[in-house]
C-alpha cells in the first residue's frame, strides 16, 4: 500500500485520533511491541533476555512492515531532533576519556534512537495508543508484585529500601510513577467497567510500590500523577467524588500503616532534604559536573566521560543525577540544546491538542521533567517510550484539528 492510499484509508474517532485497518504483519509487530512495553517496568531486573528478544522481534517486524506497506506521514521534528541528539552522543565517543563505558552507552544510545521511530510507526491509531498505555500500566502492576514479594521476604537495598533485583530504587520509582497518570487517563477512556476498575485500583497499588522503594523523588512525581487523577474527577457527581475522596484517604492510610517505617520516613523527609540544600549529596555532584563542563562547554567531555572526570575529584558517581546537567557535561551545549528542542517539538503539539488530552499529556510530561531534576533518566527505555507516546498522542489529536 502506498503512502497516499494509507492516509486516505485512515479514519478518525471521536477524540480525533487516527484509526485504520491492520494487516497481519502490522498486528504481529504490534503484539511484539506491546509485549516489549509490558516487560519494560520489570523484566530487566528478572531476566533482560526476554525484553531484548521482543525488542529485536519488534524491530524486525517493523522493518518488514516498512518494506511491505511503506511509511506514513506521522513523523515530525521530534524524530529529527531524536536522531540528531543520539547521533551527536554516539559521535562524542571519539573524545570520551572512557572508551569502555562510552562504547556501551553508544550502543545503548543507538538502540534508544530507533525506539521512537518504531513506536510511531506501529502505534498509529487510538486503539493501539490505549493498548500501549495499558501494557505499561499492567507491567507496573507486575513490578509491584515483585517489589512486594521482596518486602515480604525482607530483600532490601540501601537504607532498607525495596526494588526489583538489578534495578536501582530511584529508577524503579520513576518507572512506576510514569504509570500513574497513564492509569488515570485509561480509567476515563474505557467504557468497560472492569478496565475502569483495574486502572483505578492500579493507582494506589503503584503508589504503594513507590513507598516501598523509599524514594523521595518517586513520591513527589507520583503525587503529580495522583493530582492529575483527582483532576479528572472534577466533573463527576457528588457521590463519585465522595467515593474517590474516601478511596484516596484509605489508600494513604494503608500505605502509612503497611509500608515499612524506614521507607515511609525516608519518603516523607523530602521536604527536609530540600530545605537542607544538599538533596542527598546531589548538589555536590552537580557543582562538580558543571566545573568539568566548563573545560569543554560546546562539545562536552564525551559519552561516558563523566565518571572518569568526577572520580579524579573523588566524587564516586558515573551520573550527574540530573538529566540536563549530565547531558550538558558529557555532550556540551550542543547535546543539551538538541534535547530541549526535542521536548519543545513535543510541547508544540501538546498545546494544540483538545483540553482533556492536553491536561493528561502535560501531566505525564511534568512527571518526566520534574524527575529529571534529580535523576538521569535519558538513557532509559521508559523515558523514550513516554516521550514517544506524548508525541504520538499529541500529534494525532492536533493533526485532526487542523
Amino acid at each position: 500500500m502506498n503512502n497516499n492510499n494509507y492516509i486516505l484509508n485512515q479514519q478518525s474517532d471521536d477524540r480525533g485520533i487516527i484509526t485504520d485497518n491492520q494487516g497481519v504483519t502490522h498486528k504481529l509487530a504490534l503484539y511484539a511491541l506491546l509485549g516489549f512495553i509490558f516487560l519494560m517496568p520489570w523484566a530487566d531486573g528478572i531476566y533482560d533476555g526476554l525484553p531484548r528478544i521482543l525488542g529485536i522481534l519488534s524491530f524486525g517486524l517493523s522493518g518488514l512492515l516498512l518494506v511491505t506497506r511503506g511509511t506514513h506521514t506521522n513523523y515530525s521534528y521530534y524524530h529529527l531532533f531524536v536522531a540528531l541528539l543520539w547521533t551527536w552522543i554516539i559521535v562524542s565517543l571519539a573524545w570520551s576519556p572512557d572508551n569502555v563505558l562510552g562504547s556501551e552507552l553508544a550502543v545503548t544510545g543507538f538502540q534508544l534512537m530507533l525506539l521512537p521511530f518504531v513506536f510511531t510507526f506501529v502505534i498509529d491509531n487510538k486503539k493501539n495508543l490505549l493498548l500501549a498505555y495499558q501494557s505499561y500500566v499492567a507491567g507496573a502492576v507486575v513490578a509491584f508484585g515483585f517489589i512486594f514479594n521482596n518486602y515480604l521476604h525482607n530483600v532490601t537495598e540501601f537504607y532498607g529500601r525495596y526494588t526489583i533485583a538489578n534495578i536501582d530504587t530511584d529508577l524503579m520509582s520513576y518507572i512506576l510513577a510514569l504509570a500513574i497518570p497513564m492509569a488515570a487517563y485509561l480509567a476515563k477512556s474505557y467504557e468497560n467497567k472492569f478496565m475502569v476498575f483495574f486502572n483505578i485500583i492500579a493507582i494506589p497499588i503503584i503508589m504503594y510500590a513507590i513507598f516501598l522503594t523509599g524514594t523521595r523523588t518517586g513520591f513527589i512525581i507520583g503525587m503529580l500523577g495522583i493530582f492529575y487523577w483527582l483532576f479528572t474527577q472534577r466533573k463527576a457527581s457528588l457521590k463519585i467524588k465522595l467515593v474517590m475522596f474516601m478511596l484516596f484517604f484509605l489508600s494513604i492510610s494503608v500505605v502509612l500503616t503497611f509500608a515499612p517505617k524506614a521507607s515511609v520516613d525516608r519518603v516523607l523527609s523530602a521536604g527536609s532534604s530540600i530545605k537542607s540544600g544538599d538533596l542527598n549529596y546531589r548538589t555536590v555532584i552537580w557543582k562538580t559536573s558543571i566545573q568539568e563542563w566548563k573545560n569543554s562547554p560546546i562539545i562536552g567531555t564525551g559519552v561516558g566521560g563523566l565518571y572518569s572526570q568526577l572520580s579524579r575529584k573523588h566524587v564516586n558517581y558515573a551520573w550527574a543525577h540530573n538529566t540536563f546537567i549530565h547531558l550538558l557535561t558529557e555532550n556540551g551545549i550542543i547535546g543539551v540544546t538538541l534535547y530541549i528542542l526535542m521536548i519543545i517539538s513535543i510541547l508544540y503539539f501538546i498545546l494544540r491538542a483538545p483540553f482533556e488530552e492536553k491536561i493528561f499529556l502535560l501531566s505525564l510530561l511534568l512527571v518526566m521533567l520534574v524527575s529529571q531534576i534529580a535523576l538521569h533518566t535519558h538513557i532509559q527505555k521508559a523515558t523514550w517510550f513516554s516521550y514517544s507516546m506524548l508525541f504520538i498522542h499529541a500529534f494525532s489529536t492536533a493533526k485532526q484539528r487542523v
